[in-house]
């Protein structure tokens, strides 16, 4: 999924507000400028599991 379709899973699967998607949409932006794939996924991971409760395998789906 890229970011667009991403944030709408998101919007689609959990129960979210707009201040906490603008969140989540910086982070994907932030992660987008990190070159290292392994770092990336990292990154998303420690941001994202803890944060809206997603699990690597939906993580692992994310290719900014």
């Amino acid at each position: 999924m890229n970011r667009t379709e991403f944030l709408e899973y998101v919007a689609k699967n959990f129960n979210i507000g707009g201040d906490a998607m603008r969140l989540i949409d910086n982070i994907l932006l932030y992660a987008e400028k990190i070159a290292d794939p392994d770092e990336r996924q990292a990154f998303l991971s420690d941001m994202l599991m803890g944060t809206i409760g997603l699990n690597e395998e939906e993580i692992a789906k994310i290719s900014l």
